[in-house]
């Protein structure tokens, strides 16, 4: 084999690497966010499920929860909602749209990007949501521990 030819293989296999990186980070899992209000230690993966689900309303402390979403036609949407909540986006919708047209509830608030997600979970007391796992998050805490 010539060194072009060597050469050439070199940099396929580093582009077919980064390639790999910058697609497994853009599909980990959503972070959760808080509001600095919120207390996480009580949180477990049932707990937000009927959070999502809108099925509770208030924190333990009392103070009303506040859920934020992206759009049900996002991809880090459907990705929070598989990876986080165990079900399909469409499920969610289902649940949230029997509530709304039974009078029982109402939908989560959608905000149209990971930015403005951030700037709601900051300035709204008892808020949650979610952003890609890079996503810097300043100003709110994120939930760890919590496995689906």
């Amino acid at each position: 084999m010539n060194p072009p030819q060597v050469r050439s293989r070199g940099i396929r296999s580093l582009m077919l690497g980064v390639l790999l990186a910058l697609t497994s980070a853009a599909y980990a899992t959503p972070k959760i966010l808080l509001h600095e209000s919120v207390d996480p230690t009580l949180l477990d993966s049932v707990y937000l499920n009927q959070i999502f689900a809108m099925q509770t309303r208030k924190w333990p402390d009392g103070l009303a929860i506040q859920v934020f979403i992206l759009p049900s036609d996002s991809n880090l949407h459907r990705k929070f909602v598989v990876d986080r909540l165990q079900i399909h986006a469409h499920q969610l919708d289902r649940i949230w749209n029997r509530m709304l047209f039974t009078g029982t509830g109402k939908a989560p608030t959608v905000v149209e990007s990971e930015d403005e997600m951030l700037k709601v979970i900051r300035t709204t007391p008892g808020a949650i949501g979610y952003v890609s796992k890079n996503y810097p998050t300043d100003g709110v805490k994120v939930l760890q521990g919590v496995q689906p």
